[in-house]
């Protein structure tokens, strides 16, 4: 799956999406978002299976 993206490196915000289910980490700073958050797919990884609103 092709999420979408602009710069890759998490400053013009094109890859913002909001996080249903499970937790996924910022590549950048280490901080663990929680659901319910909006994330940076670009700079994030999942912590295990996760749900995201595309």
């Amino acid at each position: 799956m092709q999420l979408p993206f602009g710069c890759r490196m998490g400053i013009c915000q094109s890859c913002v999406v909001d996080l249903v289910e499970g937790h996924v980490r910022d590549l950048r700073t280490g901080q663990r978002h929680e659901p319910g958050t909006r994330v940076q797919t670009c700079v994030s990884a999942a912590s295990g299976d996760c749900v995201l609103d595309i």
